[in-house]
């Protein structure tokens, strides 16, 4: 009796350049992420087509896209490396202890981070998160008195100094089968005055001569959602939040693009390790976030 041939294992390093040629939509900027020359990437996918048996790409001139095949890897390698990377954070960082003061929007920190502090507890299960939720210009003003140790905000590029670490489209979202984009003045659910969304919302209406009237308003971007999903209003939100109940209201539907908004973070003058820590986190759930709204805004 013959016995089957033992599948290959899948080394991470070829799965980690896979994903970030995935992330990027280009050898070369996937090479800068890896810390890789562009042959050395070329060498990598060749193997990894070989060791799979099927072609993962589509190579165009200026950037390269999945093959049906390569869809199906990278949810794998993900995975792989979602498990990989927080096994090691577990075990090297597990000696951490104490608490850190975590400061979020109230509009898509609360959709991102139960994801980011389920991750960060898996791995540092000593330590203890305080999440402090509000709009941007009290969390920033609370991370420059030190109230807080990190903060997660919209991005200014005459306040910040630190780079952004997000951005995603901001798109008009409405309801499916829904009538209210044919209503005018056209309802639409805002966040509370200096939100940066609401800002963003209501120039663009503006400079479309598109009469409005603001419906609801809630500091909290669920109960945009609710209204949007409800058929009441029309909502400025990031693409990312998008699900059955709703679709993306372009152009094509006479409402104006808003572009993109970017989100920062900022770290008190003197954190340690334990902030690092929790950084990364963000960083990389942020990341993810990204990842997901490209692929829905494409």
């Amino acid at each position: 009796m013959s016995l089957a041939s033992p599948l290959p294992n899948l080394d991470l390093d070829l799965a980690r350049t896979f994903v970030a040629i995935c992330e990027t939509g280009n050898f070369s900027r996937a090479a800068t992420q890896v810390h890789r020359s562009a042959s050395a990437i070329s060498l990598q996918v060749k193997k990894l087509e070989a060791m799979v048996g099927r072609e993962l790409f589509l190579r165009e001139t200026r950037r390269v896209s999945l093959t049906s095949d390569g869809e199906i890897l990278l949810g794998y390698a993900r995975k792989l490396l979602r498990l990989n990377d927080e096994a090691f954070s577990r075990f090297r960082s597990s000696e951490f202890q104490g608490r850190v003061r975590l400061g979020a929007p109230n509009d898509n920190g609360i959709v991102a981070m139960p994801e980011i502090l389920r991750r960060f507890a898996a791995s540092h299960p000593h330590v203890e998160v305080d999440v402090h939720l509000g709009p941007t210009n009290n969390l920033r003003r609370r991370i420059n008195a030190g109230e807080i140790d990190i903060a997660i905000f919209s991005f200014d590029p005459e306040l910040d100094n630190q780079a952004p670490i997000h951005s995603e489209p901001l798109v008009w979202l409405g309801a499916r089968n829904g009538t209210t984009l044919d209503t005018r003045p056209l309802p639409i659910a805002l966040a509370e005055p200096g939100c940066y969304w609401r800002d963003m919302a209501l120039k663009a209406l503006d400079e479309a001569g598109i009469d409005y009237r603001i419906a609801y308003t809630s500091e909290f971007c669920q109960a945009q959602i609710a209204a949007v999903r409800a058929d009441l209003a029309v909502a400025p939100l990031p693409i990312s939040v998008i699900d059955d109940d709703m679709i993306h209201l372009s152009a094509d539907h006479g409402l104006p693009e808003m572009g993109e908004y970017r989100m920062t973070l900022a770290k008190r003058d003197g954190s340690g390790p334990i902030e690092d820590a929790l950084a990364e986190h963000v960083v990389s759930g942020f990341k993810a976030i990204s990842e997901r709204g490209m692929r829905l805004f494409a």
